[in-house]
């Protein structure tokens, strides 16, 4: 079984291609030796500044047990500048998953 995290978080406007930038250079070495990362996804929504992260975790303790590590909040608070509102979180259970490959039948 796994999970998505999904963050949401208006935005400055302006600040997306930043976030984005400091999101690249912080989040490899942020997850580097949590063995139930999966992945991540930084998306965004120009048009109401608003970005959105979807990790993709194999135990939700896991990600809570991350969300409060010190090195966590301390990344966060390098963004946190640019939020103009709190982020909503929630952890949600991945019941289907599909990829291109699975679209044609086989």
């Amino acid at each position: 079984m796994a999970y998505a995290v999904i963050t949401t978080v208006p935005v400055q406007a302006g600040s997306i291609d930043d976030l984005a930038h400091l999101f690249d250079e912080t989040n490899r070495a942020l997850v580097a030796g949590q063995d139930d990362w999966i992945g991540a996804w930084l998306t965004a929504d120009r048009d109401t500044s608003t970005i959105t992260v979807v990790a993709h975790w194999r135990d939700p303790d896991s990600y809570r047990s991350f969300a409060a590590s010190p090195s966590f909040q301390a990344t966060m608070a390098r963004f946190s500048d640019a939020f103009t509102g709190p982020p909503t979180i929630t952890v949600n259970e991945i019941l289907v998953e599909m990829a291109a490959e699975d679209a044609d039948g086989s």
